[in-house]
């Protein structure tokens, strides 16, 4: 008996993404185009979009397939924006998908087009979509590069305020602080060159540890360094999206364990954060950072016993000399004198003020 071969678009759309993968697969598209890695996502994105093809409907992932195209074919414009027309897309995606069109339009200098597109009315102060930061940036854009900065610079403003961590957010503040030297405000100009300045060394960093997943996604330390990076920009979802990966590999990293806690710890999810610090200390027990953090978590929930023996072990331990190690000093002598052993506590804090603490004994009220 001879089987039947299903068509490859139906095999396709047999394995197909939906809801959370296919939302966390359009987030690797889109930093994959981040890493300049556009063919990479031609490679995955080309015959999902096609017809009949499971994502042939969905203007987000049509939108990511442009631009890749945009960065890989010649002519660009034309090449890309052929992929967009006549799209009958649902109608939760139009959205990007007619973002994407305004884009190849700014991109390839057709400005009026593109202001039209964007704008329900010239004077309008606020573009279509106006929920998703990339209109703001479009739009700002579309003006400044009409040689009219003025108008632009609300929007791109905006843009910045509704996406402060967008990899397109240094470009935006280097243009308004072009506008504000225009008008004579050298302070606005200023701060926003350096905040330019900052996101541009984090968005470097963020590329180098990002090629680093993607090349070897086995390694912990690249998704440790990305994890730290988003926890720095105080992206706990996206933090945990890595830390997620690292555990399910490396199930007794200390440091990953620690990382998960702080952003459980961020987020407010307290109870869960001292789970984490104690998977951390279960496979390092000396990890000044997860002790300390347990202990305070262990403090505030009242729980004064635990929350000792986790300081004393910090404070007592061959590393409760060095720097890091200062606030268990405090937070040990505060507990001490929470538990009424006023001798105990006065005895650590100066040891706290011997190593160089300078806070008093007693807490601020709040």
């Amino acid at each position: 008996m001879r089987l039947a071969l299903l068509p490859l678009v139906a095999l396709v759309a047999a394995f197909a993404p939906q809801g959370e993968e296919l939302a966390a697969r359009k987030e690797r598209w889109s930093d994959l185009l981040a890493l300049d890695l556009p063919r990479e996502v031609l490679a995955e994105l080309e015959l999902q979009v096609s017809a009949g093809a499971p994502l042939a409907r969905d203007g987000e992932a049509l939108a990511l397939l442009s631009s890749a195209t945009f960065a890989t074919h010649e002519p660009a414009f034309e090449s890309a924006w052929k992929l967009l027309e006549g799209r009958d897309v649902e109608e939760s995606t139009r959205a990007a998908l007619e973002l994407e069109r305004a884009r190849l339009l700014v991109e390839s200098d057709q400005l009026a087009r593109a202001l039209v597109a964007l704008l329900e009315r010239p004077e309008a102060r606020e573009p279509r979509f106006a929920a998703r930061p990339e209109s703001w940036l479009l739009a700002g854009r579309a003006w400044f590069r009409s040689g009219e900065p003025v108008r632009g610079a609300p929007f791109l403003a905006r843009f910045v305020e509704l996406a402060p961590r967008d990899r397109e957010a240094s470009s935006a503040l280097h243009l308004l602080a072009q506008e504000a030297l225009a008008r004579g405000d050298g302070a606005t100009a200023q701060a926003c060159v350096r905040r330019a300045e900052e996101l541009s060394r984090w968005h470097a960093l963020w590329k180098v540890r990002a090629r680093q997943v993607h090349e070897k996604p086995a390694e912990a330390l690249p998704r440790i360094g990305l994890a730290q990076l988003w926890l720095q920009a105080g992206d706990t979802k996206r933090a945990r999206v890595q830390l997620q990966a690292l555990l399910a590999q490396h199930a007794r990293s200390a440091q990953g364990w620690f990382l998960l806690g702080e952003s459980q710890r961020m987020d407010g999810d307290l109870e869960r954060a001292l789970g984490s610090y104690s998977r951390a200390l279960d496979s390092e027990p000396t990890h000044l950072l997860a002790l300390h953090n347990r202990g305070t978590i262990q403090r505030l929930a009242g729980r004064l016993a635990e929350a000792r023996a986790d300081f004393e072990r910090v404070v007592d331990g061959p590393r409760g000399a060095e720097g890091p190690a200062l606030p268990a000093h405090l937070a040990l002598a505060r507990t001490l004198a929470a538990l009424g052993e006023n001798e105990a506590a006065q005895r650590r804090y100066a040891r706290y003020v011997e190593l160089g603490g300078r806070e008093p004994l007693a807490e601020a009220r709040r």
